[in-house]
């Protein structure tokens, strides 16, 4: 059962961002203003332990450093509005990966995964297994820092990665590519297995969470009261709209039925398989990312309206601070929320002003 919301005062202002995420699940304007996490870089960042440079397992899963180590890296930034103190127990992105027999990589800056196998015909191989390493150390970060994040910050759910992201690095990224386009029905079987195997280790993962924590959060970050999954593939950038509904798509919904809150966290390069997406009922926010190499994010206000039009809330992120009034303006304030970065403490305050000025504008506009 989860602990009531008063165990929670450690986190600045909890009560009330509690009240204003779940009226934005309402698709109402909390408020009057929309969830804005507002963020400047820390100018007095303080130096890291030594150890916490070094790229080898013992930083990622020995979980006390795991939990120091995710702290001192949330104090690169500076938070204000809606941001609250969180931590996720997954020792890096796409960790379910390393879970059904993929290896971890260890950086000093990140975790990826190494191909462990040379095609399709070694999928067999690959499966999630309780008794894997990384899944039973894993399982040690989360009742670690369930217990020191309770009360204190919120503790999210494992970053469990998407279908077509997990394949891509379990065998080399050119034989899956070729083997998608060669084998589609054999891959698309292959991430159906493994779609439903990671659905089984995220209810593992969230009854130990659900046991202390209040609502479930995730790595970007959002907040629910309910059963909240986030599902992604980036590498679905290499992919005809075509092949990726016939391939993965299915598999990326098998998880997103699976939670009662769906975050779906997608890229403005993936533009072409928004139409497919926002047919899937059970996404309810779409989290939209700017790649560097694409147009500016202006451009793409035309994609986010198809998103709030679909019946999905919409998570812009990043937005510059000079770019904050333009999207208020384009779109809807209900169901809207934004990382928004500006240069300093003095400007992020400003910008909560801003905000709630810019949220009265726009709803105003849409009254008239």
């Amino acid at each position: 059962m989860n602990r009531p919301v008063e165990h929670y005062e450690k986190i600045p202002g909890w009560p009330k961002l509690r009240e204003r995420y779940l009226a934005f699940w309402r698709g109402e304007v909390p408020d009057g203003r929309i969830i804005a996490h507002i963020q400047n870089p820390n100018p007095n960042r303080p130096e890291p332990d030594p150890w916490m440079l070094n790229a080898d397992e013992s930083v990622y899963l020995d979980p006390a450093r795991l939990l120091q180590l995710k702290r001192w890296r949330y104090t690169g930034w500076n938070w204000y509005s809606d941001l609250f103190d969180y931590c996720i127990p997954s020792y890096g992105p796409n960790v379910f990966a390393g879970f059904a027999g993929g290896q971890p990589g260890f950086g000093a800056d990140t975790v990826w995964h190494e191909p462990v196998i040379k095609s399709l015909d070694e999928s067999d191989r690959i499966h999630f297994d309780e008794d894997n390493y990384y899944w039973m150390r894993h399982l040690e970060a989360v009742e670690y820092l369930s217990e020191a994040c309770a009360g204190v910050e919120q503790l999210g759910m494992s970053d469990f990665g998407g279908p077509a992201d997990w394949i891509a690095t379990l065998m080399p990224v050119e034989t899956f590519l070729i083997e998608t386009l060669e084998k589609p029905d054999r891959m698309r079987e292959f991430a159906l297995r493994l779609a439903r195997e990671c659905n089984h280790a995220f209810d593992l993962v969230y009854t130990r969470i659900a046991r202390r924590n209040d609502g479930t959060a995730n790595w970007m970050p959002v907040w629910s009261d309910r059963r909240m999954g986030t599902v992604q593939d980036d590498i679905a950038i290499n992919f005809s709209p075509e092949m990726y509904a016939e391939v993965f798509l299915p598999a990326l919904d098998v998880m997103a039925a699976h939670t009662e809150h769906t975050v779906l966290h997608w890229h403005d390069g993936c533009s072409q398989h928004l139409d497919n997406l926002l047919r899937l009922p059970e996404i309810d926010l779409v989290q939209y990312g700017h790649d560097p190499n694409t147009p500016p994010f202006r451009e793409q206000v035309g994609a986010m309206r198809r998103i709030q039009e679909a019946g999905k809330k919409l998570f812009i992120s990043c937005v510059e601070s000079e770019d904050v009034e333009f999207f208020i303006d384009h779109l809807d304030p209900h169901g809207l929320m934004m990382i928004v970065n500006t240069s300093d403490d003095a400007a992020s305050r400003a910008m909560e002003i801003d905000v709630r000025k810019y949220t009265e504008k726009r709803l105003q506009a849409m009254s008239d």
